[in-house]
């Protein structure tokens, strides 16, 4: 085993370009010595032949292979680059010394059965990265502000990690997107996170049905824009919503059999602050609302099914319908 060649491989791709990342910086490669090459667009060849030429003005080089989909069980792309894997092969077994190769593939499991992956395995150092726990999450989301230049208070992190704990694919897309916009800025607030970053929908339209049984107009016009805005259509809204309904419903017929908040919590594989609201709502709400909201709802899906009803309009109106 050399070195200089490294297999990081796992579910997400964030855990993987951090693993990368760390790596790069433990090295002492600067950014402007890495040459990345996408393997869904990119060939073997051109990869392997930046990985055999010697840095220019630097002592060291890298270059990463990112989405190896042939180390995995993955689909092939639609327009697959002609790949010769038997080049990657022999690299393996004559490495550059000047260049620090990664490899990185989306993967639960390296397929043994592949020549190319026991080569790795006995040539390269292979490591599986998993996707980060929410606790973790927390300092990746830090880490990754502070090595930008940024500073984050508590409540902008805490909001951040809420808005990306979906996937670690989300949180890479999500903190590209902030540090983007955060250019020329050091301090980021939590305003700034709650504008540019894109809440999970699912979490949306809870925070939706809680608006809508407070009342408050305001929240309901600012959340429903924002589902809008990120392209969800008025029908999977209204689905999403009879189903918060429904948790009601369930929810009451878990206190009524003498069920406690951990066991509230459990059942809905809920946070702490989630729980909170359904037990509030289920307490709240009488049986005869929620069953009424739910009956307007599945007309309002036949209206939109059947086309006699325009969707968005629909969907405003009975949401701004409170009683």
């Amino acid at each position: 085993m050399n070195g200089t060649v490294y297999l990081f491989y796992g579910p997400d791709r964030l855990p993987l370009q951090t693993k990368s990342e760390e790596l790069l910086a433990g090295q002492g490669i600067e950014a402007f010595d890495v040459e990345t090459f996408d393997m869904e667009e990119r060939s073997v060849d051109e990869a392997v032949g930046a990985a055999m030429t010697i840095p220019f003005l630097s002592e060291r080089k890298a270059v990463v292979l990112r989405n190896a989909y042939f180390l995995s069980a993955a689909p092939k792309p639609a327009k697959e680059p002609e790949h010769h894997l038997e080049r990657l092969m022999e690299y393996l077994a004559n490495p550059n010394p000047t260049t620090l190769l990664i490899v990185q593939t989306t993967t639960d499991k390296l397929d043994s059965r592949k020549a190319l992956n026991r080569a790795f395995a006995e040539k390269a150092s292979v490591t599986e990265c998993l996707p980060v726990k929410k606790e973790d999450a927390y300092g990746v989301a830090r880490r990754a502000l502070e090595a930008a230049g940024h500073t984050i208070d508590a409540d902008a992190l805490e909001e951040f990690v809420i808005r990306t704990k979906e996937s670690d694919g989300t949180a890479e897309n999500e903190m590209a997107k902030l540090l983007l916009y955060a250019t020329g800025k050091k301090a980021i607030d939590a305003k700034m996170v709650r504008m540019i970053v894109t809440k999970n929908v699912e979490d949306n339209v809870f925070d939706l049905v809680n608006a809508y049984l407070a009342k408050d107009a305001w929240s309901v016009t600012t959340i429903l824009q924002d589902l809008f805005k990120q392209g969800v259509d008025p029908a999977g809204i209204a689905t999403l919503l009879s189903g918060k309904f429904q948790e009601i419903l369930y929810a009451k017929e878990l206190l009524r059999t003498g069920a406690r908040f951990d066991d509230v919590m459990k059942y809905f594989n809920a946070s702490k602050g989630r729980t909170y609201y359904i037990m509030k709502n289920a307490n709240e709400q009488a049986d005869a609302y929620v069953l009424n909201r739910i009956g307007r709802l599945e007309d309002l899906d036949y209206g939109m099914k059947s086309g006699t009803l325009d969707k968005k309009i629909g969907l405003e109106t009975f949401l701004y319908q409170f009683e």
